[in-house]
C-alpha cells in the first residue's frame, strides 16, 4: 500500500475534480490518500458550495484526507467557520512535510 498526496489546484467549476477521482480510484486499490486543496481548489472546501458538496461527500466516503491550504483561504475570504467539517486547514509547513516525507508518491494538478 502506497501513501498517495494529490495537490489539486483547480476549483471544481474548472475541471478540479480531477484529483478526487483519482483519489477514489487509489482508495478503491486500498492506498492511503490524503488530497490537499491549493489556490482556487479551495473554494471546493465551501459548506454551500455545491459544485462542491458532492466532491467533499464522495471524498469523505471514500476516507480520503481534505486538507486545505491556510495562504488560499484567507487570499479567498474564507474563514474555517464556513468550510465543510470534512475538511482540515492545513499550513505550509505541512504540504512540504507531506511532500518530502509522509508521502510516496505525489500529483499536482
Amino acid at each position: 500500500m502506497a501513501k498517495y498526496l494529490l495537490v489539486e489546484t483547480k476549483s471544481p467549476l474548472e475541471g478540479g475534480e480531477y484529483a478526487f477521482e483519482l483519489g477514489k480510484q487509489l482508495r478503491d486499490l486500498e492506498h492511503e490518500v490524503t488530497l490537499y486543496l491549493l489556490q482556487d481548489a479551495v473554494f471546493t472546501a465551501r459548506k454551500h458550495f455545491e459544485a462542491g458538496k458532492t466532491l467533499v461527500a464522495e471524498a469523505k466516503t471514500h476516507h480520503l484526507t481534505l486538507l486545505a491550504d491556510e495562504i488560499s483561504l484567507r487570499q479567498r475570504g474564507l474563514t474555517k467557520d464556513r468550510l465543510s467539517e470534512a475538511v482540515r486547514v492545513s499550513t505550509m509547513e505541512e504540504l512540504v512535510d507531506l511532500l518530502m516525507e509522509r508521502s510516496d508518491k505525489a500529483i499536482w494538478h
